[in-house]
């Protein structure tokens, strides 16, 4: 049975033996349309574009969340994302065989930008910490998946597509905007499968590529969650993996600057650095430049190497220093498919949770996009300095879907609460647990010497 043109409760009873789909629990039974969408002329959806149940697949105990891409692209709003996280919650506490994520979305959505990237970005370590526990999760995208959906699909164990599908992180339209028509043409059909098309993912190896077919999917399911691996064996390896895909040259030139005074480095490229006479690091920031695959690459390999290697990791403080234009935005980022590459990032991070590492975010400058998603976002708590912001969504991505005047984004941007770039809109739904006024030096002392007294 095909499921692409099926709706989202309709694929789960495809996917699960029959007569055992069952209620996921009472939280997602409730209606949750969003209380966000009518200022921007838009009717709310009672389940906002997702449904979970519970179910078997060949005898395997799942949970199951499917999107529905007919309401806006299937995008993550704040309570469509909380049902993700409560899954991923409730998968921890119950431990079923694995969580199933069938995918079809086109990101977090922009009309309710600030809380949205927040709640996804919760869901995506909620996610890494029940595989952490020892609980797969499975992710086919049965429609496009673009924008953090498609980090939330690479941080899954095993990532598959249906024949027809396209994901990436910055979309064709998207990519076109950033770069120019020169270097990516939205409108070329051929380039667009050539880059995001689930079968040029599959030949290079990115992605599985199921058949658009019920059992097909059905003995994917269940081979996978008979045949898990650990958790940290799978990010070591998957590590290994992404450094054979990556090009053979040397990024720019590091600014080897300490981030703050005393501070010593780790690694060459002064990725890590190490407080002397501390069990505290941190991780410097890109600062006026992007966070791509080679740089994710190149700060989960100091990570992996000097934190999670340690026995007596357990107890340390890692500071997360969180400045950068943005993820990459090119041809050539999403040829080496950013997306998982950010995933494994958060996955990085999520292993020393698991080992007992206390991670804060630190957002000194701009939180920009996926990098912030996949970064600081994911540490327990984040201290922001007070002239910090968070670009959740840019300026011309409001523009191309609200079709607003320039004036009115420009007021957007500085004073709304959904859209607005200053720390104080984000920290306005819980993204930011501490605003501080001062410099980098003082914000991460008050860090480091809090997590030493066990305050929180």
């Amino acid at each position: 049975m095909s499921l692409r043109h099926l709706s989202p409760r309709e694929r789960i009873e495809a996917i699960v033996d029959p007569g055992s789909v069952a209620s996921a629990g009472a939280r997602f039974e409730t209606s949750r349309p969003s209380a966000h969408l009518a200022r921007w002329g838009i009717a709310a959806q009672d389940d906002d574009g997702i449904v979970a149940a519970r179910g078997t697949v060949h005898g395997v105990t799942v949970l199951i969340a499917a999107q529905d891409e007919r309401f806006l692209s299937g995008s993550a709003g704040a309570n469509h994302a909380g049902v993700l996280r409560a899954l991923f919650d409730a998968a921890r506490d119950g431990r079923p065989d694995a969580v199933v994520l069938l995918i079809a979305s086109g990101g977090v959505r922009l009309h309710e930008a600030n809380p949205a990237e927040l709640s996804l970005a919760r869901a995506l370590a909620a996610m890494l910490d029940a595989r952490a526990a020892g609980v797969p999760v499975l992710a086919i995208g049965v429609g496009d998946v673009f924008g953090g959906s498609s980090v939330v699909a690479c941080a899954a164990e095993r990532t598959a597509m249906l024949p027809g599908t396209r994901i990436g992180l910055s979309g064709p339209r998207v990519l076109e905007l950033a770069r120019g028509a020169r270097e990516f043409d939205a409108a070329d059909a051929t380039a667009v499968a050539a880059v995001y098309g689930a079968e040029a993912r599959s030949r290079n190896g990115q992605v599985e590529l199921l058949a658009d077919d019920a059992d097909a999917v059905r003995s994917w399911i269940e081979l996978c969650a008979r045949g898990s691996e650990p958790f940290a064996a799978h990010v070591e390896a998957m590590h290994g993996r992404l450094a054979a895909c990556l090009p053979d040259r040397p990024l720019a030139p590091p600014s080897f600057a300490p981030p703050v005074a005393g501070a010593e480095r780790v690694d060459a490229a002064g990725w890590l650095w190490r407080l002397r006479d501390r069990r505290a690091w941190i991780a410097r920031a890109p600062g006026n430049a992007s966070f791509g695959p080679e740089e994710a690459h190149a700060l989960d390999t100091v990570l992996l190497r000097t934190l999670a290697s340690r026995d007596d990791c357990a107890g340390s403080t890692l500071v997360v220093i969180e400045d950068s234009t943005g993820h990459a935005i090119s041809r050539a980022a999403e040829l080496m498919f950013v997306s998982r590459y950010l995933g494994h990032h958060a996955a990085t991070l999520a292993l020393l949770r698991a080992r007992g590492v206390r991670i804060v975010g630190l957002l000194t400058g701009t939180g920009h996009s996926a990098a912030f998603f996949a970064n600081a976002l994911q540490a327990p708590a984040v201290v922001a300095l007070a002239d910090a912001r968070v670009v959740a969504m840019e300026p011309a991505a409001i523009a191309r879907v609200t079709r607003l005047p320039a004036e009115k984004i420009a007021a957007l941007i500085e004073g709304d609460p959904l859209v607005g770039h200053p720390v104080r809109q984000f920290a306005g739904w819980g993204g930011v647990d501490e605003v501080r006024a001062g410099a980098v030096d003082e914000a991460v002392e008050a860090i480091v010497g809090r997590e030493r007294s066990g305050a929180r």
